[in-house]
Protein backbone atom coordinates (compact mmCIF):
# COMPACT_ATOMS: atom_id res chain seq x y z
CA UNK A 1 0.00 0.00 0.00
CA UNK A 2 1.34 3.68 -0.87
CA UNK A 3 1.56 6.47 1.07
CA UNK A 4 -0.74 9.67 -0.18
CA UNK A 5 0.79 13.50 0.11
CA UNK A 6 -1.02 16.51 -0.37
CA UNK A 7 1.89 19.44 -0.71
CA UNK A 8 -0.38 23.03 -0.63
CA UNK A 9 -3.38 21.62 -2.94
CA UNK A 10 -5.95 23.82 -3.03
CA UNK A 11 -9.43 23.86 -5.26
CA UNK A 12 -10.76 26.90 -6.26
CA UNK A 13 -13.95 27.58 -7.93
CA UNK A 14 -15.41 29.62 -10.84
CA UNK A 15 -15.68 33.30 -9.07
CA UNK A 16 -13.07 32.78 -6.78
CA UNK A 17 -14.48 30.24 -4.39
CA UNK A 18 -11.88 28.11 -2.56
CA UNK A 19 -13.32 25.06 -1.07
CA UNK A 20 -9.53 23.62 -0.32
CA UNK A 21 -7.14 25.85 1.10
CA UNK A 22 -2.99 25.42 0.64
CA UNK A 23 -3.76 22.21 2.18
CA UNK A 24 -0.67 20.06 3.13
CA UNK A 25 -1.68 16.25 4.54
CA UNK A 26 0.09 12.63 4.42
CA UNK A 27 -1.36 9.40 4.65
CA UNK A 28 0.54 6.78 5.49
CA UNK A 29 0.92 3.30 4.05
CA UNK A 30 -1.62 1.42 5.98
CA UNK A 31 -3.53 4.00 7.79
CA UNK A 32 -7.00 5.40 8.30
CA UNK A 33 -7.36 8.53 8.65
CA UNK A 34 -11.18 10.03 9.11
CA UNK A 35 -11.28 13.67 7.28
CA UNK A 36 -14.09 15.66 9.71
CA UNK A 37 -16.13 19.08 9.14
CA UNK A 38 -19.40 21.08 8.70
CA UNK A 39 -20.83 20.72 5.46
CA UNK A 40 -19.30 22.85 3.00
CA UNK A 41 -15.98 22.91 4.49
CA UNK A 42 -14.08 21.03 1.66
CA UNK A 43 -13.75 17.38 3.13
CA UNK A 44 -15.78 16.06 0.35
CA UNK A 45 -14.06 18.16 -2.64
CA UNK A 46 -10.32 17.02 -1.40
CA UNK A 47 -11.65 13.72 -1.93
CA UNK A 48 -12.95 14.06 -5.31
CA UNK A 49 -9.60 16.18 -5.96
CA UNK A 50 -7.49 13.03 -4.45
CA UNK A 51 -9.58 10.56 -6.75
CA UNK A 52 -8.97 12.76 -10.05
CA UNK A 53 -13.04 13.70 -10.15
CA UNK A 54 -11.93 17.61 -9.26
CA UNK A 55 -9.61 19.50 -11.40
CA UNK A 56 -6.44 20.99 -8.44
CA UNK A 57 -6.06 24.11 -9.02
CA UNK A 58 -2.74 24.35 -6.80
CA UNK A 59 -0.18 22.41 -5.09
CA UNK A 60 1.11 18.67 -5.39
CA UNK A 61 -0.84 15.71 -4.86
CA UNK A 62 1.58 12.56 -4.96
CA UNK A 63 0.78 9.01 -4.90
CA UNK A 64 3.66 7.00 -3.94
CA UNK A 65 6.54 8.08 -5.30
CA UNK A 66 4.19 9.85 -8.47
CA UNK A 67 2.89 13.49 -9.24
CA UNK A 68 -0.61 12.70 -9.92
CA UNK A 69 -1.91 15.90 -10.39
CA UNK A 70 -2.21 15.15 -14.20
CA UNK A 71 -3.02 11.50 -13.74
CA UNK A 72 -6.47 10.43 -15.21
CA UNK A 73 -8.86 8.24 -12.44
CA UNK A 74 -8.07 5.44 -13.56
CA UNK A 75 -4.52 6.14 -13.73
CA UNK A 76 -4.03 6.48 -9.89
CA UNK A 77 -4.12 3.47 -8.39
CA UNK A 78 -7.67 4.46 -6.32
CA UNK A 79 -11.01 3.18 -5.57
CA UNK A 80 -13.72 5.12 -4.16
CA UNK A 81 -16.72 4.17 -2.22
CA UNK A 82 -19.43 6.79 -2.40
CA UNK A 83 -22.42 7.50 -0.22
CA UNK A 84 -24.80 6.32 -2.55
CA UNK A 85 -23.04 2.79 -3.54
CA UNK A 86 -22.94 3.89 -7.57
CA UNK A 87 -23.90 0.47 -8.35
CA UNK A 88 -25.70 -0.61 -12.00
CA UNK A 89 -29.05 -1.48 -11.60
CA UNK A 90 -29.20 -3.54 -14.43
CA UNK A 91 -25.99 -5.72 -13.38
CA UNK A 92 -25.21 -8.44 -11.06
CA UNK A 93 -23.44 -8.45 -8.06
CA UNK A 94 -20.46 -10.21 -9.41
CA UNK A 95 -21.03 -8.00 -13.23
CA UNK A 96 -20.73 -4.73 -10.69
CA UNK A 97 -17.88 -5.98 -9.50
CA UNK A 98 -16.46 -7.38 -12.14
CA UNK A 99 -16.86 -4.24 -14.32
CA UNK A 100 -13.35 -2.62 -13.90
CA UNK A 101 -11.31 -5.70 -14.22
CA UNK A 102 -13.44 -6.72 -17.94
CA UNK A 103 -12.40 -2.87 -19.06
CA UNK A 104 -9.19 -3.82 -18.20
CA UNK A 105 -9.38 -6.81 -19.96
CA UNK A 106 -7.86 -9.09 -16.99
CA UNK A 107 -8.28 -13.12 -18.02
CA UNK A 108 -11.72 -14.20 -17.06
CA UNK A 109 -9.79 -16.99 -14.33
CA UNK A 110 -8.18 -13.73 -12.81
CA UNK A 111 -11.78 -12.02 -12.68
CA UNK A 112 -13.80 -14.93 -11.15
CA UNK A 113 -10.59 -15.39 -8.56
CA UNK A 114 -10.92 -11.75 -7.68
CA UNK A 115 -14.51 -11.70 -7.01
CA UNK A 116 -15.19 -14.58 -5.18
CA UNK A 117 -12.29 -13.81 -2.95
CA UNK A 118 -13.63 -10.27 -2.24
CA UNK A 119 -17.21 -11.44 -1.78
CA UNK A 120 -15.85 -14.11 0.54
CA UNK A 121 -14.45 -12.08 2.30
CA UNK A 122 -16.93 -9.50 2.99
CA UNK A 123 -19.56 -12.42 3.32
CA UNK A 124 -21.95 -11.85 0.02
CA UNK A 125 -20.40 -14.63 -1.73
CA UNK A 126 -24.02 -16.30 -1.83
CA UNK A 127 -25.34 -12.67 -3.50
CA UNK A 128 -23.47 -12.66 -6.96
CA UNK A 129 -26.49 -13.41 -9.12
CA UNK A 130 -28.47 -10.90 -7.64
CA UNK A 131 -29.40 -7.02 -8.93
CA UNK A 132 -28.94 -4.19 -6.75
CA UNK A 133 -32.43 -3.93 -6.02
CA UNK A 134 -32.87 -7.62 -4.35
CA UNK A 135 -30.20 -6.34 -1.86
CA UNK A 136 -30.41 -4.30 1.44
CA UNK A 137 -28.75 -1.13 2.36
CA UNK A 138 -25.96 -2.70 4.08
CA UNK A 139 -25.77 -5.79 1.47
CA UNK A 140 -25.35 -2.85 -1.22
CA UNK A 141 -22.53 -0.96 0.66
CA UNK A 142 -20.89 -4.28 0.61
CA UNK A 143 -21.08 -4.56 -2.97
CA UNK A 144 -19.57 -1.27 -3.27
CA UNK A 145 -17.12 -2.00 -1.22
CA UNK A 146 -16.09 -5.37 -3.30
CA UNK A 147 -16.10 -3.54 -6.41
CA UNK A 148 -13.23 -1.25 -4.62
CA UNK A 149 -11.09 -4.17 -3.38
CA UNK A 150 -11.07 -6.25 -6.19
CA UNK A 151 -9.35 -3.47 -8.42
CA UNK A 152 -6.08 -4.03 -5.40
CA UNK A 153 -5.92 -0.33 -5.34
CA UNK A 154 -3.06 1.59 -3.88
CA UNK A 155 -5.54 3.73 -1.51
CA UNK A 156 -9.22 3.35 -1.10
CA UNK A 157 -11.47 6.25 -0.72
CA UNK A 158 -14.36 6.53 1.36
CA UNK A 159 -17.35 9.44 0.75
CA UNK A 160 -19.59 9.10 3.94
CA UNK A 161 -20.66 5.84 2.83
CA UNK A 162 -22.75 5.03 6.05
CA UNK A 163 -24.80 8.16 5.96
CA UNK A 164 -27.61 5.85 3.97
CA UNK A 165 -27.75 3.25 6.80
CA UNK A 166 -29.66 2.92 9.64
CA UNK A 167 -28.05 3.86 13.37
CA UNK A 168 -27.91 -0.64 13.99
CA UNK A 169 -26.46 -1.25 10.29
CA UNK A 170 -24.42 1.72 10.68
CA UNK A 171 -22.29 0.22 14.13
CA UNK A 172 -22.31 -3.00 12.24
CA UNK A 173 -20.65 -1.64 8.79
CA UNK A 174 -18.05 1.17 11.16
CA UNK A 175 -16.69 -2.54 12.59
CA UNK A 176 -16.42 -4.65 9.02
CA UNK A 177 -14.52 -1.07 7.61
CA UNK A 178 -12.50 -1.85 10.53
CA UNK A 179 -11.92 -5.46 10.23
CA UNK A 180 -11.30 -5.35 6.30
CA UNK A 181 -8.93 -2.66 6.93
CA UNK A 182 -7.02 -4.13 9.36
CA UNK A 183 -7.17 -7.85 6.85
CA UNK A 184 -6.16 -5.70 3.55
CA UNK A 185 -3.40 -3.62 5.37
CA UNK A 186 -5.21 -1.07 3.64
CA UNK A 187 -4.41 2.85 3.23
CA UNK A 188 -7.82 4.30 3.44
CA UNK A 189 -8.67 7.77 3.60
CA UNK A 190 -12.12 8.39 4.41
CA UNK A 191 -15.05 11.25 4.76
CA UNK A 192 -17.60 11.63 7.34
CA UNK A 193 -19.93 13.82 9.30
CA UNK A 194 -20.45 11.52 11.98
CA UNK A 195 -17.82 12.13 14.83
CA UNK A 196 -18.63 8.81 16.36
CA UNK A 197 -17.89 7.43 13.16
CA UNK A 198 -14.40 8.88 13.03
CA UNK A 199 -13.58 8.60 16.55
CA UNK A 200 -13.92 4.83 15.86
CA UNK A 201 -12.65 4.21 13.19
CA UNK A 202 -9.94 6.55 12.55
CA UNK A 203 -6.21 5.68 13.24
CA UNK A 204 -5.59 9.76 13.07
CA UNK A 205 -8.61 12.56 12.91
CA UNK A 206 -8.58 15.26 10.09
CA UNK A 207 -10.17 18.47 11.28
CA UNK A 208 -11.51 20.46 8.56
CA UNK A 209 -12.98 24.21 8.61
CA UNK A 210 -13.30 26.62 5.62
CA UNK A 211 -11.31 24.31 3.32
CA UNK A 212 -8.28 24.65 5.77
CA UNK A 213 -7.32 21.58 8.51
CA UNK A 214 -8.00 22.91 11.98
CA UNK A 215 -6.12 20.05 13.91
CA UNK A 216 -4.73 16.67 12.57
CA UNK A 217 -4.07 13.85 15.51
CA UNK A 218 -5.45 10.67 17.03
CA UNK A 219 -9.08 10.80 18.20
CA UNK A 220 -8.05 10.50 21.82
CA UNK A 221 -5.48 13.65 21.37
CA UNK A 222 -8.28 15.83 19.85
CA UNK A 223 -10.92 14.89 22.02
CA UNK A 224 -8.48 15.10 25.05
CA UNK A 225 -6.74 18.65 23.71
CA UNK A 226 -8.83 20.65 20.97
CA UNK A 227 -6.51 23.76 19.57
CA UNK A 228 -9.51 25.62 19.42
CA UNK A 229 -13.31 25.82 20.47
CA UNK A 230 -14.76 24.89 16.87
CA UNK A 231 -13.02 21.20 17.28
CA UNK A 232 -13.91 21.24 21.08
CA UNK A 233 -17.36 21.87 19.60
CA UNK A 234 -17.05 19.33 17.27
CA UNK A 235 -14.93 16.03 18.30
CA UNK A 236 -17.18 14.94 21.36
CA UNK A 237 -20.92 13.30 21.74
CA UNK A 238 -22.48 15.69 23.36
CA UNK A 239 -20.47 18.95 22.41
CA UNK A 240 -18.04 19.87 24.85
CA UNK A 241 -19.72 22.87 27.24
CA UNK A 242 -18.14 26.48 26.17
CA UNK A 243 -19.35 28.76 29.11
CA UNK A 244 -17.51 32.64 28.74
CA UNK A 245 -15.59 33.78 31.40
CA UNK A 246 -15.83 37.71 32.38
CA UNK A 247 -12.99 40.03 34.08
CA UNK A 248 -13.97 41.75 37.17
CA UNK A 249 -13.40 44.95 38.51
CA UNK A 250 -11.06 43.82 41.27
CA UNK A 251 -9.62 41.85 38.11
CA UNK A 252 -10.72 37.90 38.97
CA UNK A 253 -12.39 36.25 36.42
CA UNK A 254 -15.95 35.02 37.03
CA UNK A 255 -17.47 32.07 35.45
CA UNK A 256 -20.97 30.97 35.94
CA UNK A 257 -20.98 32.37 39.26
CA UNK A 258 -17.60 30.78 40.19
CA UNK A 259 -14.17 32.47 39.80
CA UNK A 260 -11.40 31.18 38.00
CA UNK A 261 -8.06 31.43 40.01
CA UNK A 262 -5.23 32.26 38.73
CA UNK A 263 -4.71 34.99 35.48
CA UNK A 264 -4.95 32.95 32.53
CA UNK A 265 -5.99 35.15 29.95
CA UNK A 266 -8.82 32.84 29.09
CA UNK A 267 -11.90 34.05 27.29
CA UNK A 268 -13.55 30.94 27.31
CA UNK A 269 -13.68 27.47 29.83
CA UNK A 270 -14.14 24.28 28.26
CA UNK A 271 -15.85 21.09 30.63
CA UNK A 272 -16.96 18.08 29.19
CA UNK A 273 -20.23 16.80 30.19
CA UNK A 274 -18.33 13.35 30.99
CA UNK A 275 -16.36 15.46 33.52
CA UNK A 276 -18.50 16.53 35.28
CA UNK A 277 -20.35 14.39 38.14
CA UNK A 278 -23.08 14.52 40.96
CA UNK A 279 -22.24 16.36 44.49
CA UNK A 280 -23.81 17.93 47.17
CA UNK A 281 -20.44 19.82 47.82
CA UNK A 282 -19.99 20.36 43.74
CA UNK A 283 -18.94 23.98 42.47
CA UNK A 284 -21.20 24.26 40.00
CA UNK A 285 -24.97 24.49 41.05
CA UNK A 286 -27.56 24.93 38.90
CA UNK A 287 -31.53 24.48 37.54
CA UNK A 288 -32.31 21.08 35.52
CA UNK A 289 -33.86 21.90 32.65
CA UNK A 290 -34.10 18.59 30.65
CA UNK A 291 -33.02 14.82 31.31
CA UNK A 292 -32.37 12.69 28.18
CA UNK A 293 -32.35 9.56 29.59
CA UNK A 294 -29.68 7.13 26.95
CA UNK A 295 -29.70 3.73 29.00
CA UNK A 296 -27.02 3.40 31.49
CA UNK A 297 -26.34 7.12 31.32
CA UNK A 298 -28.57 10.11 30.78
CA UNK A 299 -28.04 13.41 29.58
CA UNK A 300 -28.78 16.46 31.82
CA UNK A 301 -29.67 19.35 31.02
CA UNK A 302 -29.29 22.58 33.57
CA UNK A 303 -29.01 26.24 33.99
CA UNK A 304 -26.25 28.27 35.76
CA UNK A 305 -26.38 31.52 37.07
CA UNK A 306 -24.91 34.28 34.06
CA UNK A 307 -24.39 31.50 31.93
CA UNK A 308 -27.61 31.67 28.87
CA UNK A 309 -26.59 28.15 27.21
CA UNK A 310 -28.12 24.97 29.34
CA UNK A 311 -24.28 22.83 30.58
CA UNK A 312 -24.84 19.53 29.41
CA UNK A 313 -23.58 17.00 32.16
CA UNK A 314 -23.38 12.54 31.25
CA UNK A 315 -24.39 11.40 34.83
CA UNK A 316 -25.16 7.35 35.41
CA UNK A 317 -29.22 6.57 35.44
CA UNK A 318 -28.43 5.03 39.32
CA UNK A 319 -27.04 8.21 40.28
CA UNK A 320 -29.83 10.56 39.15
CA UNK A 321 -32.18 8.01 40.55
CA UNK A 322 -30.28 7.97 44.01
CA UNK A 323 -30.41 11.94 44.36
CA UNK A 324 -33.60 12.32 43.23
CA UNK A 325 -32.93 15.04 40.69
CA UNK A 326 -35.87 15.78 38.31
CA UNK A 327 -36.26 18.41 36.00
CA UNK A 328 -36.82 21.97 37.48
CA UNK A 329 -35.28 21.04 40.64
CA UNK A 330 -31.85 22.03 42.01
CA UNK A 331 -28.93 20.49 41.00
CA UNK A 332 -24.74 20.34 42.29
CA UNK A 333 -22.28 18.95 40.16
CA UNK A 334 -18.58 18.29 40.56
CA UNK A 335 -15.42 19.08 37.90
CA UNK A 336 -14.05 15.51 37.56
CA UNK A 337 -11.67 15.99 34.90
CA UNK A 338 -9.30 18.91 32.99
CA UNK A 339 -10.39 22.46 32.81
CA UNK A 340 -9.71 23.53 29.03
CA UNK A 341 -9.70 27.23 28.62
CA UNK A 342 -9.03 28.82 25.36
CA UNK A 343 -8.38 32.63 24.54
CA UNK A 344 -10.27 35.32 22.69
CA UNK A 345 -9.29 34.05 19.35
CA UNK A 346 -10.87 30.74 20.79
CA UNK A 347 -7.12 29.19 20.80
CA UNK A 348 -6.44 26.44 23.37
CA UNK A 349 -4.24 28.02 26.52
CA UNK A 350 -2.06 25.38 28.40
CA UNK A 351 -2.64 27.31 31.80
CA UNK A 352 -3.55 25.06 34.86
CA UNK A 353 -6.96 26.56 36.65
CA UNK A 354 -9.54 25.66 38.86
CA UNK A 355 -12.81 27.04 39.96
CA UNK A 356 -13.48 28.91 43.33
CA UNK A 357 -17.39 29.02 44.34
CA UNK A 358 -18.47 32.29 45.34
CA UNK A 359 -20.85 32.00 48.19
CA UNK A 360 -23.14 35.05 47.46
CA UNK A 361 -23.76 33.37 43.84
CA UNK A 362 -24.62 29.65 44.87
CA UNK A 363 -28.38 30.19 45.66
CA UNK A 364 -30.39 28.22 43.12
Amino acid sequence: MATLTCRQLSKTYPGGHRAVEALDLTLEAGELMVIVGPSGCGKSTLLRMVAGLEAISGGQLIIGETVANALEPAERGIAMVFQNYALYPHMSVFDNMAYALKLQRRPRAEIERRVHEAATLLGIDALLERRPRQLSGGQRQRVAMGRAIVREPTVFLFDEPLSNLDAALRVQMRLEIRRLQQRLGASMLYVTHDQVEAMTLADRLVVMRDGRIEQIGTPMALFEKPISCFVARFIGSPAMNLIPVKRARDGAHLCAGLQLSGDPGAATLGLRPEHLRLDPQGELAGTVEMIEPLGVDALVHCRLPEHHEPLTARLPVTALAASGIRQQGAIRLAVDGPLHLFDDQDRRLEHAARLTPLSSLFAV
